[in-house]
């Protein structure tokens, strides 16, 4: 019996290739069926092939993929449907919900915070993006709005529109080269930052991407004093000023995603330039990242990350910094402030556990960080006096880390992570609940 059911499965397969058409034909028009809010004209960008290439059943397979990869859907099937002059791409999909209205969380050292959110990841089913998100704490809070149309009428335009506005009392640390374990804090400041920006950008293909954004801020500083418990007034870490710049941005994002695993090159490179006569410091910057992900074993993920910058006549606000959920998680967040920062890190996650709708995942991780003052070449920034040109740190830590991920809805909802800092021989906590930047 079982040698006949396995050779009655090699027929129908058999009859499956023969009875694929591999001949090519092109492509007239796009259709979406199912349980879906999703364009046509989306569908063919999301999908990555346009009107009147030519496509053949063989190819299913990488456009059933590529939607599934945009984390958009539970499920997605495509089949091809002769017409007249060539094939129909339909697509018979089933939504993921694409927008969650939530409170958020976060713990993190020496801050916490509260807050509520509204994220849309497929506005109109045009893919567009939106969020909405107001935050109150101990040392930050914000209020956040940005709009993103990856495709303006269909084209390879698109365009983005922000704001943000932050009030946060940020601190600097001592950190003195002789005393890696010590978290002393040397200046505290309220600074306020009022910030709008526009985007337009252009996709030269469907992984390949060119910006120009145009920002304006304003920013001071108030409140200043030593960190001791009398307060003690100091200098502001800088003037009060207009910060008027524009970055020409370049992004390759060949990442492939589906149910919290990630794999493929990430790569992004930003010069970012102050506007003459418009701005107050003057100032330039140079940041790159790169991200490579392996898909392993199904369901298992290995990341690496690392990213560089420096920068030139930096004001305090634009220092390059590393310390938090993004780099440093050993560390506390902005710990260490500089010119030139750099960092890399390895990251690999498994799932542990499923159960309806969601979904765990388990993850280790290395962070290593260098952080150099450059010149003080800013005149209206008051540079730390025990923190000369020249002045460096070199930090790793090592921990691990769970993730909450929700079948029906794009975003993860749930991060904890567990850090040792290896030189500062500390432990730190940085949990997010809601809307997580991990």
């Amino acid at each position: 019996m079982l040698v006949r059911a396995i050779v009655l499965l090699g027929l129908i397969l058999v009859a499956r290739t023969a009875l694929a058409d591999t001949t090519p034909r092109p492509i007239v028009g796009f259709r979406v069926r199912g349980a879906s809010k999703l364009t046509e004209v989306t569908l063919s960008w999301l999908a990555h092939v346009d009107q009147g290439e030519l496509i053949s059943d063989d190819k299913i397979g990488e456009l059933e993929a590529a939607l599934m990869s945009s984390e958009l859907f539970e499920s997605a099937v495509v089949t091809l449907e002769p017409t007249e002059g060539g094939v129909l791409v339909v697509a018979t999909l089933k939504d993921k919900m694409s927008w969650i209205a939530a409170p958020t969380l976060f713990i993190l050292p020496s801050h916490y915070s509260v807050g509520a959110g509204y994220a849309e990841s497929n506005l109109g089913g045009e893919n567009k993006k939106m969020l909405l998100y107001a935050q109150y704490g101990n040392a930050t809070s914000m209020i956040l709005g940005t709009f993103l149309n990856p495709s303006v009428r269909g084209t390879k335009w698109e365009t983005r529109f922000d704001l943000y506005l932050l009030h946060q009392l940020t601190s600097e640390y001592a950190n003195l080269t002789n005393a890696p374990t010590s978290f002393a804090v040397e200046r505290v400041s309220t600074e306020t930052f009022l910030d709008a920006g526009a985007l337009v950008g252009y996709r030269f293909a469907w992984w390949l991407v060119g910006e120009f954004r145009l920002r304006g801020a304003y920013v001071y500083f108030r409140d200043s004093n030593a960190g001791d418990d009398a307060k003690t007034p100091v200098a502001a870490p800088q003037e009060d000023g207009w910060d008027i710049s524009a970055q020409a941005i370049m992004t390759l994002d060949h990442r492939s995603h589906r149910y919290g695993v990630t794999w493929g090159p990430y790569a992004q490179v930003q010069l970012e330039s102050a506007v003459p006569g418009l701005d107050s410091f003057g100032y330039q910057s140079f940041k790159m990242r790169a991200y490579y992900s392996w898909r392993l074993f199904g369901e298992h993920e290995l990341e690496f990350r690392t990213r560089f910058q420096v920068g030139r006549r930096l004001p305090f606000h634009e220092d390059m910094t590393l310390g938090g959920a993004s780099d440093l998680r050993g560390y506390s967040v902005d710990q260490f402030r500089g010119s030139l920062a750099t960092m890399l890190r390895a990251e690999y996650s498994v799932p542990i556990y499923k159960y309806k709708l969601f979904a765990f995942r388990a993850i280790g991780f290395y962070d290593v960080g260098y952080v150099r003052v450059g010149s003080h070449d800013q005149p209206d920034k008051n540079y730390l006096p025990d923190q000369p040109v020249g002045t460096s740190w070199l930090r790793s830590d090592v921990g691990a880390g769970i993730r909450l991920y929700v079948s029906t809805i794009v975003l993860p909802l749930l991060g904890l992570d567990v850090a040792r800092g290896i030189e500062g021989k500390s432990t730190e906590i940085y949990f997010e609940l809601g809307l997580t930047d991990f």
